[in-house]
């Protein structure tokens, strides 16, 4: 059984000029969930019942984020030895075997399909997995536009960003995998991915992926680090229920991800772009 106590934890991370600037580029993802939305953590975590929360310190402090990114540090819920913390953690996971905390791969997301098999991802889905509080996310559907050009007609093609979310607005957990990095001088640097899997009936006209959206009465199994039925544990990461979510248009404004505020997630009236 978890303690059902959240405790709270931080740390600094250390990256490459290089890395970071790949990371916080302007990004349009083409298969994965690589943008979400998490407004007020303490009301998040105070809407699931299983999560009992003391109080609230350091995790939240950024908060809120309207277009969380890749390679930020972001609040994460995850067992620590043998206590159920809320610890920010950076979002590109960073393998526990690295030698320079680095890692060339794109490990911002993971597909639930081939969890079991990935060497990168194995380890952690047996062991180390978390919960990614959220309130939204964002994801780009291709549109095609005819535009007539000297009396011929072109289609072309964009990207419209596009915010998802509950029909009741509530707060979700994504489900994640998390790796701890130590260098040295023994220092952690917690990171951690999102799992993705296939679209449900509203998102298969947006995209080819969505991420895993875990419902709370699975929440206790999911973070139980002892629990190591991966073949029960990979049946949990199906799509969520289409009917329980909406979709709207939103400005392209959010599609670079230095941009934040509210503005990320304004909903667009028909004509507006």
């Amino acid at each position: 059984m978890l303690r059902q106590k959240i405790v709270f934890a931080n740390g600094d991370w250390l990256i490459s000029v290089r890395h970071f600037f790949l990371i916080s580029s302007v990004l349009i993802l083409e298969n994965m969930c690589g943008r979400y939305v998490i407004v007020n953590g303490k009301v998040v975590l105070q809407s699931f019942a299983k999560l009992y929360l003391e109080s609230i310190q350091d995790p939240f402090s950024d908060l809120p984020r309207f277009n969380a990114s890749p390679g930020q540090r972001l609040p994460v819920v995850a067992l620590r030895n043998d206590t159920l913390v809320v610890e920010k953690m950076r979002w590109w996971l960073v393998p526990h075997w690295s030698k320079d905390g680095k890692i060339k791969a794109t490990t911002f997301n993971a597909k639930a399909e081939t969890l079991g098999e990935s060497k990168l991802f194995a380890p952690y889905f047996k062991s180390s997995r978390c919960l990614v509080p959220a309130d939204a996310f964002y994801e780009w559907k291709r549109v095609t536009t005819i535009l007539e050009v000297k009396g011929k007609k072109k289609e072309l093609e964009e990207k419209q960003p596009m915010c998802i979310r509950m029909k009741d607005e509530k707060s979700f957990m994504f489900a994640g995998l998390f790796s701890v990095w130590k260098n040295e001088k023994g220092e952690e640097f917690p990171s951690f991915t999102i799992i993705t899997t296939e679209p449900n009936k509203l998102m298969s006209g947006i995209h080819n992926r969505m991420p895993v959206i875990l419902p709370e009465k699975h929440f206790e199994m999911w973070l139980d680090r002892d629990y190591k039925e991966t073949g029960e544990l990979k049946k949990l990461l199906k799509p969520y229920p289409a009917t329980k979510m909406k979709t709207f248009r939103v400005s392209s404004y959010v599609s670079n991800s230095r941009n934040e505020g509210p503005e990320c997630m304004r909903r667009l009236k028909d004509g507006d772009y």
